[in-house]
């Protein structure tokens, strides 16, 4: 067993079988939960993720979500547990998706607080949407799932679920003597759908990224010394947790990553990805080798920002600082704040914003 303290969520893992590992995820998903999942999950090959959550941020459970989906994992929601708001989401992605007759999942649409009220957050619900999107859910699925007030729930059905075309498994997902939601079926058969047999994980192979870093998800003693992006493609086929990588030409330095979910314009980088074209989203335009930009997870610019909106998207915030002549770098943050810079400031660490410069 595995345990991680998580903030506000707990995550856990054991294993059920020798190839099959339980993933619990019990309380309100805060900020930096989603990368600690992705951590967790890059060490199973098959997992089934059982959550206990009444939600939290949005981004979160959506980036939880999509690594869900690009494993291929199952989900489920034991007897009298409780996934809703942006668990709900996460719960969606599961290759199959487990839940008992005393299950309670339920949705909302994204909100921000504004003066103490919970505003429906049109950007929020714009981000959401996308996501079922690339999980290839149908638009009933994604309007039901967005259509509830933030002030109320939409609990899930079967009744619903039949009606919208969700697919779903109800199986009697019980608890261990420790407490614990373990998945079990009453029938030979349903324990056998929770098998996860090998025909779950996606059929991948390499795709190849110019001017682009794939943030995130390090394996342990990275970056290692190498001279070209083919010696770093071959590490990471020599390494059995690499499914990705990053080359800096610039300093010779490979990065080889667990797993990959984003691309970000990054000139002077070249990366590698084992997998599916559909589990990597592009962060804003891909400029290619037109403009010498750096945008980078995790970091702020310190300074006065000469402009700042609310309510952006960082694929937004990017794209408008490359093609505005005055902007020479900008930061971007989960609440939806763009700031934008006339000079190359400093940058420090911050696990909440992104930031991108101009590098020429």
């Amino acid at each position: 067993m595995m345990p991680l303290n998580a903030g506000a969520a707990q995550l856990q893992m054991e294993k059920l079988s020798e190839s099959i590992h339980l993933i619990l995820v019990d309380g309100e998903f805060i900020e930096g939960d989603d990368t600690r999942f992705k951590n967790m999950a890059i060490t199973a090959e098959r997992a089934v993720v059982a959550f206990n959550s009444p939600g939290g941020l949005v981004q979160v459970g959506i980036e939880i979500g999509r690594t869900i989906a690009i494993k291929g994992f199952y989900t489920a929601v034991a007897d009298q547990h409780v996934c809703a708001s942006s668990c709900g989401l996460a719960w969606l992605a599961g290759h199959k998706r487990l839940l008992s007759p005393t299950s309670k999942i339920g949705f909302h649409a994204a909100f921000v607080n504004e003066a103490g009220r919970q505003d429906v957050s049109s950007a929020g619900n714009a981000l959401v949407g996308s996501y079922l999107q690339q999980l290839n859910l149908n638009p009933n699925i994604i309007v039901y799932v967005t259509a509830t007030g933030p002030s109320s729930m939409q609990w899930l059905t079967a009744d619903d679920a039949e009606r919208i075309g969700l697919d779903v498994k109800v199986l009697h997902l019980g608890d261990t003597a420790a407490g614990a939601p373990v998945p079990f079926g009453g029938a030979a058969e349903e324990q056998a759908n929770l098998s996860v047999p090998e025909s779950t994980v996606p059929q991948r192979s390499w795709l190849y990224f110019d001017y682009t870093d794939l943030p995130g998800y390090d394996l342990p003693g990275m970056p290692l010394k190498l001279e070209t992006a083919a010696q770093c493609q071959s590490a990471c086929q020599a390494t059995d947790r690499c499914s990705a990588f990053t080359f800096n030409q610039i300093h010779s330095a490979c990065f080889l990553k667990g797993m990959a979910t984003e691309a970000l314009q990054f000139s002077g980088a070249v990366s590698g990805y084992y997998g599916q074209t559909r589990d990597i989203s592009r962060v804003g335009h891909d400029f290619g080798p037109s403009v010498a930009f750096r945008t980078s997870r995790n970091v702020e610019i310190v300074g006065k920002p000469f402009a700042r909106i609310k309510n952006f998207s960082l694929a937004a915030c990017q794209d408008q600082c490359v093609l505005t002549p005055s902007c020479q770098g900008f930061s971007f943050y989960r609440n939806g704040m763009c700031l934008m810079f006339e000079a190359r400031n400093p940058t420090k660490a911050n696990l909440t914003s992104v930031a991108g410069v101009h590098a020429d």
